[in-house]
């Protein structure tokens, strides 16, 4: 009997001294990013967006559900300034049954994508809005560059989250890369563990070679699209 494999999510190699590509900057008053594991009662929020969140942004932009397979590259950088605390009302989808919660909530936020550069244009006229989280988290583009990322031995990294064995120091968490869609509610297809690295003074550098944005001055990893092998 055949077993099915799961699919490796890889770092990018190809043209590992440089890479062209559209940097989108995202801009949201407040983005929360749900712990998988917390299902109900205290909702905190993860520092950093999962890479479902990323593809969900991607989705929302082309109008129609972008996943691992229909991107050559992605990377990302986030920065927030503050955390705060709504309550908020919950409904349950069979008997709705209501119940009040309290949510963490990320304040004056930043993100960094990194593209291929075909994807300036989605961003321009995105189909949907942008969302960093729940509805209400509403994000705008406030500019779309196109740059080359170059390499840099050792950079420092934050706002991202990186693979285990990348050496960095953070919080180990297991992450929903991809969501399958076809179910009510929508399951993880994918979830992995990653090292998430937040902004902070001191910020840990990378144990190698990198993407490096030099404008940002930050190593930026960069996100195959997945391979059954």
């Amino acid at each position: 009997m055949l077993q099915k494999k799961s699919p490796t999510i890889m770092v990018l190699k190809m043209s590992m001294n440089k890479i062209e590509c559209v940097r989108v900057c995202l801009k949201s008053w407040t983005a929360t990013f749900r712990y998988p594991s917390f299902q109900s009662g205290y909702q905190p929020t993860l520092p950093i967006p999962p890479l479902s969140t990323i593809f969900g942004i991607l989705s929302a932009v082309k109008g129609e559900i972008v996943g691992l397979n229909d991107v050559e590259f992605v990377g990302y950088i986030f920065r927030s300034k503050g955390k705060g605390v709504d309550l908020e009302t919950t409904y349950k989808l069979e008997s709705g049954e209501k119940d009040i919660i309290k949510r963490e909530f990320l304040v004056n936020n930043m993100l960094y994508l990194y593209l291929p550069k075909e994807w300036g244009g989605f961003f321009k006229k995105p189909k949907y809005q942008i969302l960093l989280g729940r509805s209400c988290d509403l994000a705008t583009v406030e500019e779309i560059k196109y740059i080359t990322l170059e390499t840099k031995e050792h950079p420092e990294v934050w706002g991202s989250i990186f693979q285990i064995d990348s050496g960095v120091s953070g919080i180990v968490h297991a992450l929903p890369v991809e969501y399958d869609y076809t179910t009510i509610p929508r399951n993880a297809k994918i979830v992995k563990p990653f090292i998430l690295v937040n902004f902070r003074k001191n910020n840990p550098k990378y144990n190698g070679a990198l993407h490096y944005d030099e404008e940002l001055d930050v190593g930026v990893m960069l996100y195959e699209k997945s391979h059954f092998g």
